[in-house]
């Protein structure tokens, strides 16, 4: 049987407002990240916070965007659950370094735009992997 191709789209797109919303909040966190007064006892902290936080807007771009140019919809499917996978390992990575720092006039804002921003991704690939497993999962049971 063939994937319904609205249930694939709702899967595998995301809205242009969270979008953009989520593009602003990591633009702002990279500019803390980069220009921030932030401070920690361990020497280059600073540094992979910044190699970090732009993996992690890399890897925000790819789970955002347009995968109406794979042609089938599978692909497009596991695409997704593939950039979700590697938006998941990087949001981890990151916050592994931001609750290393200790002090600065600015390390509350990193945190709270960090617990923000991670936790609304956070939600929506949650919800998203759902309905994408939910998807495979439906076809994988009418060809058995």
């Amino acid at each position: 049987m063939e994937f319904d191709p609205i249930a694939v789209e709702a899967a595998v797109s995301v809205d242009k407002t969270l979008r953009d919303s989520w593009r602003l909040n990591w633009l702002t966190l990279m500019d803390v990240a980069v220009w921030g007064d932030l401070r920690s006892h361990q020497i280059g902290l600073t540094g992979k916070l910044r190699k970090r936080v732009l993996e992690f807007g890399e890897r925000l771009r790819s789970y955002a965007s347009d995968r109406s140019w794979i042609p089938h919809p599978r692909e497009q499917i596991k695409n997704a659950l593939s950039t979700s996978l590697q938006t998941r390992e990087s949001i981890e990575k990151v916050r592994e370094i931001v609750v290393q720092f200790d002090a600065g006039t600015d390390l509350g804002a990193l945190q709270s735009l960090w617990e923000s921003l991670s936790a609304a991704l956070m939600s929506d690939v949650l919800e998203r992997e759902g309905l994408l497993v939910q998807l495979l999962n439906q076809q994988y049971h009418e060809e058995i």
